[in-house]
């Protein structure tokens, strides 16, 4: 037994590689946007590229709530509403605020995949990091070419989206020992180990209360159960911070099984119900803590973090800082994504400007299962601004692979 998280639950691409050898999908574009400027109200602009090579457009993905969607055949945007989207397969991509998401897997009911043809390594240094004076050199007529290249799409794997869940772990190695939340996995041995050092802030079902917890016990037996308990500090919503505690001690069949809890009640609760506010799922390889809420639950809950618990202490209150400022955009729902959350397309906050760069990847996208490279297109995303400055406007030009 070889048990991992999620890759699309940990934000490192160093890891990557680790984890498929180890466990299956879980991006739903679902990552907190860190961009907080402003959303504009532009409209979504189409144009073609210089000479016709490409379509471009300015997407107007400014809701925090409601994703706007594409077709690419066409290059517009489509007038549906997330009700109508989840019966639709007229739209291939969607967009909200830095999140993306595809028609297929958790996030439509289309068979559209996703693929990266460009990594763009050099935007990198060797250790994943940001090459800031990269980023910032960079132009949409320098990266042109990328786009434009021609592209072996028998060499490349397409993915679907998957249910990415709002508690994730950064994925960070040290020697063999690779960090992922709530435990260790030391991928020379094998084996797991408490992680006690990161903890979340969270959100209920009802989106009324709080509270920061972290693991503080683990017992793995192979073959047996995964034992795991939770300690929380719950900020009540008849409360101004956190007045009282909870325990979950959780203990779920490695076989597969799943275990929830409300923290408000300091209960173990029915998952199949609506009063739980975390869910432990082992499925496989994926060990998973879930939010009730997006695909994973009827409710408005959410998280925010991994913090190193020494950080999370200094949050007296789960809606403010420590400082009074306002929180609520810090939490993300459950979500839905794919490439574009294994593949990030943009970096953010480089050299202490809070702003976001693209770093130019090209990505394919595959708009009809088993199609030939007429149904695929090449997607890149040049500038997350509208004309006028506004964040929440990606600016995506598109070419079919055919071309």
């Amino acid at each position: 037994m070889k048990p991992v998280s999620s890759p699309l639950a940990v934000k490192s691409g160093a890891i990557a590689a680790a984890l498929i050898l180890l466990s299956a999908c879980s991006s739903g574009g679902g990552s907190g946007d860190p961009d907080n400027n402003t959303p504009g109200d532009g409209g979504s602009t189409p144009d073609n590229g210089s000479d016709a090579a490409y379509t471009s457009l300015i997407v107007d993905a400014s809701s925090r709530d409601a994703y706007t969607y594409v077709n690419l055949a066409t290059g517009q945007t489509l007038a549906l509403t997330e009700a109508q989207a989840a019966s639709s397969t007229d739209w291939h991509i969607g967009f909200r605020r830095t999140g993306v998401v595809l028609n297929g897997g958790a996030s439509g009911p289309g068979e559209v995949r996703g693929a990266l043809a460009a990594a763009q390594q050099d935007f990198y240094t060797d250790g994943g990091d940001p090459n800031a004076n990269v980023f910032l050199n960079a132009t949409p007529d320098s990266e042109e070419e990328h786009l434009l290249a021609a592209v072996n799409t028998a060499s490349l794997t397409f993915t679907s989206d998957g249910v990415l869940s709002a508690i994730t772990a950064s994925g960070d190695r040290t020697g063999n020992v690779m960090d992922l939340g709530w435990y260790n996995y030391d991928i020379s041995t094998h084996t797991v180990s408490l992680n006690d050092a990161n903890g979340w802030l969270l959100r209920s079902n009802s989106g009324a209360s709080y509270a920061r917890f972290h693991a503080t016990a683990l017992t793995y037996n192979p073959g047996a159960n995964l034992d795991v308990t939770f300690s929380f500090d719950v900020h009540p919503s008849d409360a101004s911070g956190f007045t009282g505690n909870a325990t979950f001690a959780a203990s779920v069949p490695v076989s597969g099984g799943s275990q929830c809890f409300d923290f408000d009640a300091d209960a173990v609760v029915d998952c199949n119900g609506a009063a739980w506010d975390l869910k432990l799922e082992i499925n496989g390889f994926n060990w998973t803590l879930w939010t009730n809420s997006g695909p994973s639950g009827s409710g408005a809950g959410g998280a925010f973090g991994p913090l190193p618990v020494a950080d999370l202490n200094n949050y007296v209150s789960g809606a403010q800082s420590d400082t009074g400022a306002d929180i609520s955009m810090h939490y993300t729902a459950d979500a839905t994504a794919g490439i574009f959350e294994d593949s990030p397309w943009y970096a953010y906050n480089l050299q202490g400007q809070h702003k976001i760069w693209s770093n130019y990847r090209v990505y394919v996208i595959e708009t009809q299962s088993g199609g030939d490279d007429a149904t695929k297109y090449k997607l890149q995303i040049t500038n997350y601004y509208s004309d006028a400055g506004e964040s929440g406007h990606p600016n995506i030009r598109s070419t079919p692979v055919a071309n």
